[in-house]
């Protein structure tokens, strides 16, 4: 096994840096992105992505879970917020390998912010092969879709 490390882009978001925060810092605040007809939007924006269902999704401010069809269940939980700049999460048991997920943002000016995910992931060799180009194409989804969102300000 061996960290794998999978960056995505840095896109502009369109909001204050401490808004996107105190937004992304809470995972209940994720529920609206995992309602059937926002998933389907989702899916509708892009294309390449893999065929899968998310569904089941349950959350507090530090934990979230949700199935998805084909692997099962998956949890993520926050292990540490830095104010405004940096939220760290990480995968539960449930997961076949284990998994970091940094969440970084940047002040652009006092209206916007600059946002990018890093994911390390312990991967053997063959799950490596397999999931490798998903996850790298997952966090410049994920970073995509941050930057689009609309966050109160």
């Amino acid at each position: 096994m061996g960290i794998e490390k999978y960056i995505s882009e840095v896109k502009f978001i369109a909001s204050p840096q401490e808004s996107v925060y105190n937004h992304l810092s809470n995972l209940k605040n994720l529920e609206p992105l995992f309602e059937p007809n926002r998933l389907e939007e989702i899916k509708n924006q892009y294309p390449n992505t893999p065929d899968i269902k998310l569904d089941n999704f349950r959350a507090t401010a530090d934990e979230c879970s949700f199935s998805i069809n084909p692997i099962g269940n998956i949890g993520v939980q926050i292990v540490e917020r830095e104010p405004s700049k940096l939220i760290k999460l990480t995968g539960n048991q449930s997961l076949p390998f284990q998994v970091n997920c940094w969440i970084q943002l940047l002040p652009v000016d006092v209206s916007n912010c600059k946002v990018r995910v890093t994911l390390h992931a312990d991967l053997n060799p063959m799950i490596k092969m397999l999931v490798g180009k998903h996850l790298k194409d997952g966090v410049d989804h994920i970073v995509d879709a941050l930057s689009k969102m609309q966050f109160e300000g």
